[in-house]
């Protein structure tokens, strides 16, 4: 497992949104677990999840998203469709046939086998290869 990425994305989550930090070090440790080959790089606006592509990220969301607060992260998966949940802020077709779906991740319940199901997608549709569900 790559600890000093995992403290990078901490760093990053913490200063700016400190209530989040719990939650993606959840489903940060959760990918890794689950995928170990995966690389986590922080950049200046997100999270990035790759393994060689990026298939996720995370990000700060501002205070409030579609008149509500947001208290947690933001998490981008992207897969060949939008997905049909409550769970999701907003999909965006960027390219034909690839959606980037935005949800947001409140608390570390919200971290759960349902979530890492459309993880493991995004992962095959970004990575190839079957992986690991």
């Amino acid at each position: 497992m790559d600890w000093e990425a995992l403290r990078m994305a901490e760093e990053f989550f913490f200063t700016r949104k400190p209530e989040a930090v719990e939650t993606v070090r959840m489903f940060l440790h959760g990918v890794l677990e689950r995928w170990p080959e995966t690389e986590i790089v922080t950049q200046k606006s997100q999270v990035g999840v790759r393994c060689p592509r990026p298939f996720c990220a995370l990000w700060v969301p501002g205070k409030r998203i579609r008149g509500k607060a947001s208290p947690g992260a933001a998490l981008s998966l992207f897969l060949p469709r939008p997905l049909e949940t409550e769970r999701l802020i907003m999909a965006v077709e960027p390219y034909p046939g690839r959606f980037t779906n935005h949800l947001l991740l409140s608390s570390p319940e919200e971290v759960d086998e349902e979530l890492f199901l459309w993880t493991a997608e995004a992962k095959r549709f970004r990575c190839g290869g079957l992986g690991r569900k």
